[in-house]
C-alpha cells in the first residue's frame, strides 16, 4: 500500500473559536512541507522529527515544535491524538527518507566486519558510521509509527553505535574461535609438530599491530609459518601481500625455505631490511644500488677516516678544536663522589683507561687534567714518583707525591676533598685529613716546596687558575708547546690514531642511526655529557661530509644507506607498499630506523596490519642499535595492539626455566609471562663448579672445563651436543684446545659460542665459562665510550639490564643441564646473585674447597669491592687484592696451612674451621700481634715494633680469643 503523500491537522475546536487554522503537511521530493491556510509555506528540515520533544503533550492540548528553513515554527492548540497521529506520519515519511542511507551503511558494516578479524580500526569505522547515522534518527523507529519500513538497519546501526568494549571482546573470542574450529586441520599439519593453542591464537588475531612475545624455545619460527599459512589458506591474502622481515640473512633465507616447502606455495617475501630497503631503492631509482667497499671492510674505513682527519688537523681550525677536544672532553665527567665505594671508582677508571696525554695511566679524572694541562704548557713533570728524602718506616712505605716538578723541586698534590673537607664516602674522612697533615709537616719539615690542589676546584672549574696562581708564586714560567708539537706529541703516544678509529665508530653508529630532523638535537639534549657530544660531532662533521662525497663520487651506497634511503622514499610517497600483512622475527632486535620503516610501510598500505614476534627477555643487541622500548612499549610505539604471549616452552626443562625466568624478572621493566615446560625434572638442573681458574699455580689435576665435560661424559647419552659458552670469544677454547677436548670425549659432540652467538640455538648440555667480575667479565664492567654511548638507544636504569638478558639466553640453550664454571675469588655478580638470593642451583655436583665456598669473607677490606687471592713473591706466598695495582692491600695467609684469612672483630681467623688458627690484630694500628718473650715471659706484641725509630709500641699480657668466631656460614 502506497503511503499517504499529504496530512491536513484540524485544531481543537476550542482553539478554532480563537481563530486556529488547517495546517497541510505535504510529502515533497527529498523532504516534507507545511502549508497554512494562508498559503504560508514552510520546508520543514526533518532532523528535527529524530528528537521525541518535537512533541509537545499539554494537559488538554498537544503542540509541534519543529525546525523549518524560516527558524522554528510551532504549532500549537492541536488535538492530542491527532498531533500524535501527525507526528508518527511525519516520522514515517522521514524514515522513508532515511531508510536508504541507513540500510547503506548498515551494508557497509557489514562488510567492514566480513574482512576478517575485528581490529580497532575497523570497529572504530564502523562505530563512527554508525553514530553518524544513528545521529539521524536517535533512536530504532518503534512500530507503530514506522509503518512498513524495515527497522532491522536502524536496530543494526545503534547496536553497532552503542555497543561496550566487552560486547567487541566477545565478537573477537567469537571470530578466534569459530577459525580455530573451521581451520584446525591446518593448524594440525602445518608444521612437523601441531601448533599450540597459544600458537593458533597468535596466527589468527589479527590486530592493527600484533605483538608476540615468543620465549626461548617456544616455536617462533612455526609461529610465523603458521600466521602466512593461516592468511593465505582463509583467503585473507594472496602469498603477495605477505612481507616476512628478517635481520640476519641466514634467518630470511631459512624462512623462505620453511615457508616454500610447508605452504607448497610461492610468493610470500622473506627478505632482510638491507635486502628490502636495496629493492625499494630499486624500485625508485630504476636499478640496483652498488655497494661500497668499505662497508664490508671495517679496517679500510678505519684507514681512510685517519686519513681524513689528517687532512683535517692541517686547518688550523680544525685543528684546535681537536686540542680543545683532548684538554677538556677526552674523558667524560665524573664525580668520585658519586661512587658507592673505592673499588667502584678503580672499576670506572680502569673500564675507561684513563691516561695522560703522555699515556700515563693515573688514579683520577682529576691527576689527568693536571697532567695534561702541565705538559701543554711545557712543564716536565714526574708522576708520582719517590719523594726526594726516604719516609719509609714500619708503618707506611715510601711517600710518593702525586707530581713531582725537577726543573723547579715542585711536588704536587691533589686532594680528594669538597670546600667542607668531605672525602668520597668510601674515603675514612679523619684518616684521609691525617694524611694531609702528614704531608704538610714532611714538606715543612724537609723544606721542600708543596703545591696543593683540590678536587673542588675541579669540579667548580678553577683548576687551571689555581696551578697558574701556584706556579707563578712559585716562580715558574711557562713555554707553551705549539700546536704541532702537542699533536706530534699525542701522535707518538698514539692518541690521534686512537681518536680516528673512534671517528671511524661514530661515523658508522650516527650514520646507522638514519636521523631525521631534530633527532640530532634531541641526542645532544637527553646526553649525560652535552659538551662533550657536542664538540666531537664538530670534528665528526667533515668526516662525515667526506665519506658521503666519497660514496657519491662513485654511485655507491652502504648498508645504512639501504635502510635510510628506503625510510624516505617509503614516508615520502615515492614507493607505494604492495604488502598488506608485515611479519617481522626476533623483533626485540629492532632499531629506531628499522623501526620507522615497518611504521612507514605500514602506513603505506590500506588494511595493512603489522606481526612482530620476538621476546624482550632475550634483547641483547643494544651495541647495534637496537631499542627494547619498541618492544616493552610496543602499543605506545605503534598504536593499538594485540599481545599474544607464546607459554609453553619445548626446549628445557622446569629447573632452568624458574632459575632463568626468577633471574630475568629482577628486572621490572621485563614483561612478566608465565612459561610452561614440557619437561620436568627432580632435581636441580643448573649446577654449579666453583673451583680455582690459575691452574698450575696452586692447583693440580684436569681444569674446570674438562672437570665439568668429564661429568656430563658420565650421565650423558653417547652423542649429545654440548655448548661451551662465554661472553666473549677468549673466554671460550681455541681451536687447538677445543680439538684437544673433542680427542677427550669423542662421545660428545662439543661446540664452542659466544653467547651471542648462540642465540636461536640450542643443545643437550651447556657449559657457561669466563663467569668472572671486571671489565671484560659476566657481567662486563666494560663502560662503552661516552660518545659511543650518547648515540645509542637511551640505557636502561636497571644495572646491566642487558648482561641479565644474555645471561638468560645462555641458561636457556640447554636441554637438559646447565654448568656454570667460576672461581669464587673473581665471582661474577650474577653467580654471587644465585648463591645470595639462594636460587636452586646444585652446589654438591663436584668437591669444592673452603676457600670458594667462603669467598664472601675474604673481600678486600680496603677497595670492598675487591677479593683477597693468592700470590707470590720473593718472599714467600701472600694474598693481595685482585684489583691490583689500583687497590694495594695485601696480607699474609694462616701461619699454619696458609689458607686465606677472615677478619673477625679483631682477629684474623683461618677459613679452615679444623684448621683453627687465629692472629689477633692490634688495636692501635692494625697490624698483626705476634707472640714475644720478655723478662717477665711470654707476652703479645706488634708487628710493627721495632728497636729504633716511628713503630708502634703496643703490647698485651694476655688476649682471649672466642671460639664461637671459628664458625661460619657460606651463602
Amino acid at each position: 500500500m502506497s503511503p499517504e503523500v499529504s496530512r491536513k491537522i484540524t485544531p481543537h475546536w476550542i482553539m478554532r473559536l480563537f481563530g486556529a487554522k488547517d495546517v497541510s503537511f505535504l510529502a515533497i521530493d527529498g523532504g516534507l512541507q507545511a502549508e497554512t491556510e494562508k498559503g504560508d509555506r514552510y520546508v520543514i528540515l526533518v532532523d528535527s522529527l529524530a528528537n521525541e520533544a518535537a512533541l509537545k503533550e499539554g494537559t488538554f492540548f498537544s503542540r509541534l515544535v519543529l525546525r523549518t528553513d524560516k527558524g522554528t515554527k510551532t504549532f500549537r492548540g492541536l488535538n492530542k491524538k491527532d498531533c500524535r497521529a501527525l507526528f508518527n506520519w511525519l516520522r514515517g515519511h522521514w524514515l522513508t527518507l532515511l531508510a536508504p542511507d541507513v540500510t547503506k551503511i548498515a551494508s557497509e558494516i557489514q562488510a567492514i566486519l566480513m574482512k576478517g578479524y575485528p581490529r580497532q580500526s575497523r570497529i572504530d569505522e564502523v562505530v563512527h558510521l554508525a553514530h553518524q547515522a544513528l545521529s539521524t534518527f536517535h533512536k530504532v523507529p518503534e512500530s507503530d509509527w514506522c509503518q512498513d519500513i524495515n527497522v532491522s538497519p536502524f536496530a543494526f546501526v545503534a547496536g553497532i553505535a552503542q555497543s561496550s568494549e566487552k560486547n567487541w571482546d566477545r565478537l573477537r573470542q567469537k571470530y578466534v574461535n569459530g577459525q580455530l574450529t573451521a581451520h584446525s586441520d591446518f593448524f594440525d599439519k602445518v608444521e612437523s609438530k601441531p601448533l599450540t593453542e597459544r600458537q593458533r591464537e597468535a596466527c589468527i588475531v589479527d590486530e592493527d599491530n600484533n605483538l608476540v612475545l615468543a620465549g626461548a624455545g617456544t616455536g617462533k619460527t612455526s609461529t610465523m609459518v603458521g600466521r602466512a599459512g593461516y592468511l593465505i589458506e582463509s583467503g585473507q591474502a594472496i602469498a603477495g601481500d605477505i612481507l616476512m622481515l628478517a635481520f640476519a640473512s641466514k634467518a630470511a633465507k631459512e624462512m623462505q625455505e620453511r615457508i616454500d616447502h610447508r605452504l607448497g606455495t610461492s610468493g610470500v617475501t622473506a627478505s632482510t631490511f638491507h635486502k628490502l630497503g636495496r629493492n625499494i631503492i630499486a624500485t625508485v631509482e630504476g636499478k640496483q644500488p652498488s655497494l661500497t667497499p668499505l662497508a664490508e671492510d671495517d679496517k679500510m674505513l678505519a684507514w681512510q677516516v685517519n686519513q681524513w682527519f689528517e687532512v683535517h688537523l692541517q686547518t688550523p681550525e680544525y685543528r684546535q678544536l681537536t686540542l680543545d677536544y683532548f684538554k677538556y672532553h677526552l674523558y667524560p665527567e665524573v664525580n668520585p663522589f658519586d661512587f658507592e665505594s673505592e673499588g667502584d671508582y678503580f672499576d670506572y677508571i680502569v673500564a675507561n683507561d684513563i691516561r695522560t696525554l703522555k699515556g700515563e695511566a693515573v688514579k683520577s679524572l682529576g691527576e689527568c687534567l693536571v697532567a695534561n694541562y702541565l705538559f701543554k704548557q711545557g712543564i716536565e713533570y714526574i708522576y708520582e714518583s719517590p719523594y726526594e728524602h726516604n719516609t719509609a718506616n714500619p708503618l707506611y712505605r715510601q711517600y710518593h707525591p702525586d707530581f713531582h716538578l725537577p726543573e723547579y723541586g715542585i711536588y704536587i698534590e691533589y686532594f680528594g676533598i669538597d670546600r667542607d673537607g668531605n672525602t668520597a664516602p668510601y674515603i675514612d674522612r679523619e684518616k684521609y685529613h691525617q694524611g694531609i697533615t702528614w704531608k704538610r709537616m714532611i714538606h715543612k719539615a724537609k723544606e721542600t716546596r708543596l703545591m696543593e690542589l683540590f678536587h673542588y676546584e675541579m669540579v667548580e672549574g678553577g683548576l687551571f687558575d689555581s696551578i697558574d696562581r701556584q706556579l707563578a708564586e712559585f716562580g715558574a714560567t711557562y713555554n707553551p708547546l705549539p700546536p704541532e708539537s702537542v699533536l706530534q706529541t699525542l701522535r707518538d703516544f698514539g692518541a690521534v690514531s686512537n681518536f680516528a678509529i673512534l671517528l671511524a665508530d661514530l661515523l658508522k653508529r650516527y650514520r646507522a642511526n638514519c636521523y631525521e630532523e631534530g633527532q640530532v638535537e634531541e641526542t645532544i639534549a637527553r646526553a649525560n655529557n652535552a659538551a662533550q657530544v657536542t664538540a666531537a660531532l664538530k670534528l665528526l662533521t667533515p668526516i662525515l661530509d667526506d665519506y658521503q662525497a666519497l660514496l657519491n663520487g662513485h654511485d655507491h651506497i652502504d648498508f645504512d644507506d639501504m635502510i635510510g634511503k628506503a625510510l624516505s622514499y617509503v614516508k615520502d610517497g615515492h614507493f607505494k607498499s604492495p604488502w598488506r600483512y608485515v611479519l617481522v622475527d626476533e623483533f626485540q632486535d629492532i632499531s629506531d630506523p628499522r623501526a620507522r620503516l615497518v611504521k612507514y610501510l605500514r602506513d603505506s598500505a590500506k588494511d595493512c596490519s603489522l606481526f612482530c614476534v620476538g621476546d624482550d627477555w632475550q634483547a641483547i643487541y643494544r651495541f647495534t642499535g637496537s631499542d627494547l622500548a619498541f618492544t616493552t612499549q610496543f602499543d605506545q610505539k605503534f598504536g593499538t595492539t594485540r599481545v599474544t604471549a607464546l607459554d609453553l616452552t619445548f626446549r628445557f626443562n622446569d629447573s632452568i626455566s624458574d632459575i632463568a625466568t626468577r633471574f630475568v624478572l629482577q628486572n621490572p621493566a621485563q614483561v612478566e609471562k608465565q612459561l610452561n615446560t614440557l619437561r620436568k625434572v627432580d632435581r636441580p638442573a643448573v649446577s654449579l663448579l666453583r673451583a680455582d681458574n690459575r691452574r698450575g699455580q696452586y692447583e693440580e689435576g684436569p681444569g674446570r672445563l674438562e672437570r665439568i665435560l668429564l661429568r656430563i661424559s658420565q650421565i650423558a647419552q653417547a652423542g649429545s651436543s654440548v655448548y661451551l659458552l662465554g661472553r666473549y670469544g677468549f673466554n671460550l677454547p681455541d681451536r687447538g684446545e677445543l680439538k684437544h677436548l673433542e680427542a677427550m670425549f669423542p662421545q660428545l659432540d662439543i661446540e664452542s659460542h659466544t653467547i651471542h652467538g648462540s642465540k636461536g640455538k640450542e643443545s643437550d648440555y651447556v657449559v657457561v665459562l669466563g663467569l668472572e667480575t671486571g671489565k671484560h667479565g659476566f657481567p662486563s664492567q666494560r663502560v662503552p665510550h661516552p660518545l659511543l654511548e650518547a648515540l645509542l638507544p637511551p640505557l636502561e636504569s636497571f644495572e646491566f639490564a642487558e648482561d641479565r638478558r644474555l645471561f638468560y639466553v645462555a641458561l636457556t640453550r640447554a636441554k637438559h643441564r646447565v654448568y656454570l664454571a667460576v672461581d669464587m675469588a673473581v665471582a661474577s655478580d650474577f653467580v654471587v646473585e644465585l648463591l645470595k638470593n639462594n636460587y636452586p642451583v646444585e652446589l654438591n655436583e663436584f668437591e669444592t674447597s673452603l676457600a670458594q665456598q667462603l669467598f664472601q669473607l675474604i673481600k678486600c677490606m680496603k677497595c670492598k669491592t675487591g677479593t683477597m687471592v693468592p700470590r707470590k713473591s720473593q718472599h714467600g706466598r701472600f694474598y693481595g687484592c685482585n684489583q691490583y695495582p689500583l687497590c694495594n692491600h695485601k696480607e699474609r695467609g694462616c701461619p699454619k696451612c696458609q689458607m686465606n684469612m677472615r677478619r673477625a672483630g679483631r682477629f684474623k681467623v683461618c677459613l679452615d674451621s679444623e684448621c683453627g688458627t687465629w692472629v689477633p690484630l692490634c688495636p692501635q694500628c692494625g697490624a698483626e700481634m705476634v707472640k714475644r718473650n720478655g723478662v717477665n715471659g711470654e707476652f703479645w706484641g706488634c708487628r710493627n715494633y721495632r728497636r729504633e725509630g716511628e713503630c708502634c709500641r703496643h703490647t698485651e699480657n694476655v688476649i682471649v680469643f672466642d671460639e664461637s668466631l671459628l664458625q661460619v656460614n657460606e651463602y
